[in-house]
Order: C-alpha cells, then structure tokens, then sequence
C-alpha cells in the first residue's frame, strides 16, 4: 500500500524535516532537536501537522440518532460549537476508538485515530440510520495543533476571530478567503492547545506563515518525536497501545466519558463497570535514566513486564516516550488493580543487558 501524504508534506520536506511512517501516512518525526521541540511547546508554543487524523462529517436529520447511537458521551446534552472527547465500543465494551466529537451550526464532525478512519468509517455507515450522509474529510482538510503557553496569544493575533479566553472544548468557525476552518481548545496536552482544520488549499500557506513568515508570532514546527513526549507527560491514551478492542473504559481510566443515561453500542456492558473494581488499571509511571536519552533504542517497548522488589510480575508496558530535556522516562502500563495506586514503586524488567529501574506509578481517571 502507498504511503499516504498530508497537505503539508512539500513544506515538512523544505523544512528538512526527518520523515518517518504513522498508520500508513509519512509524517515529520523532528524538524531539528527534539528536546528544542518539546522545550518551545512547554515554555512558548509550537505547532504540529496532525492531517493523519481522521475527520468525518455527520450531517441530515438523523445524526444526531446516529451519534447517539455510536457515542459513549452525552451527545444530546453537548451545545453548539462544542468538541467533546468521546470513545466508541462494541456490543462487549471494548474501545473501538478514541476520538472527538465536535458540534457545530450546521453539522458534526467526529475524528478518529490515525489507524483507525476506514473501520469507524464502516461502522457509522453499518448503523444504516435513515437521514444521514456522512462524508469522509481526512484527505481535503488539513488539521494543525498549536501547543504551548504562548499560542493563544499567538493565535488571537493570526487568526481573524477571537480565540483568547476560549474555554476547554469551546469551538470557533471562521473564514480566511472564503474558506471555512474549524478552530478548537480541545486541550489534548498538558500544555494549552488548539487544534485547526482548515482546507488543503491553504494549509501550505497558513503553515509557512506560521512557522517561518510570521516574525515575532513563529512557531516552532515539531514532530512525532516530541508530541510523543507531550502526549506520555499528559497520560493520554492511543489506540494500537494503551487502547484497543479487547480494553473497556473502566480498565483503561476513561469511564468519565460514558454517560449511561442514553443507549449507545455497549451500553449494557458498561453498567456492570460502574460498581466494580477492574482487574488491572491503565497507569503512568515514570523514572530517571539518563542513559535511555543517549541510546533511546533501550526504551521499554510494549509488553515489557513490570515487577514487584520480588520479581513478581504486576503487569505490563504498552508505551514509553525518553524526556531529552530532562533525563526523564514517561510510560504507561496496565498493572493489578492492588498496585495501581500513586506513590507505589515498581520495577520495570529489563534484559539481562541492565537492571531494572525503579519507577514511581501515577493512576489516570477521571479523578487523576
């Protein structure tokens, strides 16, 4: 299958960027050090193609049955221009995806992980509700997120309408030449963040503008490498690590994004989650290693064992991310229910080649 490219791919390669491959689209993976990415979101602001992302419109009377239907999230209750992050099961609970629903004047728009556009795609559109047209988007609209503590005021000052002071999931439509964007503070880092879609047309333009041309206002481009980093220090889940049809909502720590006051796919699984305990949770857990910034092949890759001081095997890796400005390793992993507590201290197996680092475990959920 040929790889797939985004709008902006002509501009990462000017850019000299190192490109490498995510869900079948080839994507910058740094434009120059990866700690100066992950240094400029965290202290100004820095700016990610993140075009991979599947975005499909909802339209006709019966999208909102439709949504409903196929969203965990109170999809009745959420206002006009809102985006709400939502998840998407099968009839036994498991996570089809992870994605966000965005409400707008005239129509919907629900993305989807990178992997996972034509399944989500499939089962919309399997649903057979009457009224509906869904259209996919991802390869006629671009999609740029904008990271760091000085990008809203950077924004307010590129952006022909008002974003400063926009609240956590409140959405913008405007216009540039016409064209439509979508603007969105869908705050998917630790960091403040907004997310834009704007039309292939111009995302070349609004890119070299915003990297390079904007004087005082640039942005520094960044890359798979850095948002890596950002998403492990924020505790995001992905889908093909922390997430995937086999996982619930209540394992995963995401049980706050179903609403069980409507009937969606896997309504009645996930009651019987509410009043118990899962056998193991989705945690972070992070822990200094030097070493691992110099050599980040020793990362810990999905299913590396963690362990008690005794050897006992607690549960297992499913994602980790080496912090170059800091020495610090970020990871998740899914471990027993009675150990997954914040504080805890847990030993990450390594190969006969090293020891086994001691880390501290962080819960995720709703409360954390």
């Amino acid at each position: 299958m040929q790889t797939k490219q985004t709008a902006l791919h002509a501009q990462h390669l000017s850019g000299e960027a190192s490109m490498g491959e995510e869900a079948g689209w080839s994507m910058p993976l740094r434009f120059g050090a990866v700690a100066e990415e992950v240094q400029a979101c965290r202290e100004r602001a820095g700016v990610f193609d993140v075009s991979n992302v599947g975005r499909l419109r909802v339209r006709g009377d019966g999208a909102l049955e439709l949504l409903e239907r196929v969203c965990t999230h109170d999809v009745a209750r959420q206002e006009d221009n809102t985006a709400s992050p939502t998840l998407l099961l099968n009839e036994r609970g498991g996570i089809l995806d992870m994605g966000i629903l965005y409400r707008l004047d005239r129509f919907w728009v629900l993305t989807t992980s990178p992997d996972n556009r034509e399944k989500i795609l499939a089962h919309l559109q399997a649903q057979e509700i009457a009224g509906v047209k869904i259209d996919d988007q991802t390869n006629k609209v671009a999609q740029l997120a904008a990271v760091g503590p000085g990008a809203q005021e950077i924004l307010q000052n590129v952006l022909p309408i008002q974003v400063g002071g926009l609240s956590r999931g409140e959405v913008r439509v405007g216009s540039i030449f016409v064209a439509n964007y979508i603007a969105s503070r869908t705050g998917l880092a630790a960091q403040w963040s907004m997310e834009v879609m704007i039309p292939n047309l111009l995302a070349g333009r609004a890119w070299t503008f915003i990297t390079k041309k904007a004087g005082d206002r640039a942005m520094k481009p960044a890359g798979l490498l850095a948002r890596e980093i950002l998403r492990q220090q924020a505790h995001l889940p992905r889908f093909g690590c922390e997430l995937n049809e086999t996982i619930d909502p209540a394992t995963a720590g995401l049980m706050h994004l179903v609403a069980l006051d409507h009937d969606f796919i896997g309504a009645e699984a996930a009651a019987k989650w509410v009043d118990t305990t899962p056998a193991r949770r989705r945690v972070a857990l992070t822990w200094q290693a030097e070493a691992a910034v110099e050599a980040p092949t020793i990362l810990p890759t999905m299913g590396t064992p963690v362990v008690d001081g005794e050897g006992n095997e607690l549960g297992a890796i499913t994602s980790a991310a080496a912090d170059p400005t800091s020495g610090t390793i970020y990871a998740q992993a899914y471990l027993a229910a009675h150990v997954a507590t914040s504080g805890a201290t847990v030993f990450v197996q390594q190969d006969d080649a090293g020891a086994s680092p001691a880390a501290t475990v962080e819960t995720i959920g709703a409360e954390g």
